[in-house]
């Protein structure tokens, strides 16, 4: 997949074939967002962002979506540290999932992670996408 997805840029379908030796490290480094002035937050999260984050409804008439406002100007994240931290208390779940997201082929949704993101390595730190028997960690299953 090319670039894509506000954060994601080379985001590909989990699988056991290419990723069985793959680990993630994961952190409160969050440098990855800081160009993005918004990011797409679910209903189920209303109550946690709205006391931080202006929520507003963008998109087209076809497909429109909740979202957090993060910054005023395009390329703008005002809740990024000068440390990469995150200056807010809710962190929406579009950046604490990173690098994992979903993509929808036919008429199923597979997950994808971004290759490109700093914590994906084949040096064994972090958390193992596969177990030794082939089978997807429990890391992989909470992402799931």
């Amino acid at each position: 997949m090319a670039t894509q997805l506000l954060i994601y840029k080379t985001a590909v379908p989990v699988s056991r074939a290419r990723h069985g030796d793959c680990f993630v490290t994961t952190g409160i480094d969050y440098a990855f967002s800081g160009e993005v002035n918004s990011v797409p937050l679910m209903s189920v999260e209303f109550p946690h962002a709205a006391g931080e984050y202006a929520i507003v409804f963008a998109g087209s008439d076809a497909e429109l979506m909740p979202v957090v406002i993060l910054g005023v100007r395009g390329n703008e994240n005002l809740f990024l540290s000068k440390d990469s931290g995150w200056g807010g208390g809710y962190i929406p779940a579009f950046l604490r999932r990173y690098p994992f997201v979903f993509s929808r082929s036919d008429d199923r949704f597979l997950l994808c992670v971004d290759e490109e993101f700093p914590g994906f390595n084949r040096e064994g730190k972090g958390q193992p996408l596969f177990a030794a028997n082939g089978e997807p960690t429990a890391y992989v299953d909470t992402m799931l």
